[in-house]
């Protein structure tokens, strides 16, 4: 399948299972809910119910805020397994306890490839605001300018040897051990093209910021609670299926554009 195709096929799968969709966005709503509340939670529970019941409330939220994000990982990979071994409708939102453990998985491997960037992000931070101290050794202006450089270009490797190892653990059956095949990954790459692979998300990010961002702006600028659920109930899942749908079909694929 040619990128075209990968694209078009991409846009129109989040729609094929509207149920799925409003699940996920039903997830993600509450998650970032509680989130935006944080504050208010604060000043009202602080008040009514003191210290230890304070941090009852925030250990309440900070365990929904877990459970939604790893439910949301493991159905972003139940939707990349399916879609390597050809099915063409979203998955239903069901077997838990599965979406859970296929979550904390992904979470895992998210975090061991971006370790470095991460690491590299929090002395850039350290440096740049003086607010912020975690006893790094001080940063002259022109290392600082470096290691963005830097954090830029690993990012990007990063993110490439990511997005090509899920879909490659989804295709050999789930097993956590599969995303560090990095002799299987690198050849795929190579298989795919890493000017293809560069080609394809340049596509899908400007086609993200010419179509949703006009549409995240005006919501967003109502600055009321029907804008906010319309963007976690409907754009969010759906940015984050046609995503996930993209990287395994452009897995399956290394056509040419």
């Amino acid at each position: 399948m040619k990128i075209r195709g990968i694209l078009l096929d991409s846009i129109k799968y989040p729609l094929l299972n509207l149920k799925s969709l409003f699940s996920m966005g039903f997830m993600i709503l509450i998650g970032s809910f509680l989130l935006s509340q944080y504050f208010d939670f604060d000043n009202y529970f602080g008040n009514k119910l003191g210290f230890t019941g304070l941090l009852l409330i925030i250990l309440l939220i900070f365990v929904i805020f877990a459970v939604t994000t790893i439910l949301e990982s493991g159905y972003t990979f139940r939707i990349i397994e399916k879609s390597v071994i050809g099915i063409k409708k979203p998955p239903e939102l069901n077997n838990f306890i599965s979406m859970f453990k296929h979550g904390i998985n992904e979470i895992i491997i998210a975090i061991i490839y971006f370790l470095i960037p991460i690491f590299i992000f929090i002395m850039i931070l350290d440096a740049a605001f003086t607010q912020i101290s975690f006893g790094l050794p001080t940063l002259s202006e022109n290392i600082i300018n470096l290691f963005i450089i830097i954090l830029a270009f690993l990012l990007f490797i990063s993110d490439v040897l990511f997005t090509v190892a899920i879909p490659h653990m989804a295709f050999k059956g789930g097993s956590f051990k599969e995303a560090f095949r990095f002799r299987e990954i690198f050849r795929k790459i190579k298989q795919i093209g890493l000017k293809q692979l560069l080609l394809g998300y340049l596509i899908v990010v400007l086609g993200l910021v010419a179509v949703g961002l006009p549409i995240l702006k005006e919501i967003l600028e109502s600055a009321n609670i029907v804008g906010f659920m319309i963007a976690e109930l409907i754009v969010a899942p759906y940015i984050v299926i046609f995503y996930a749908r993209f990287i395994a079909l452009r897995y399956k694929s290394h056509s040419p554009i």
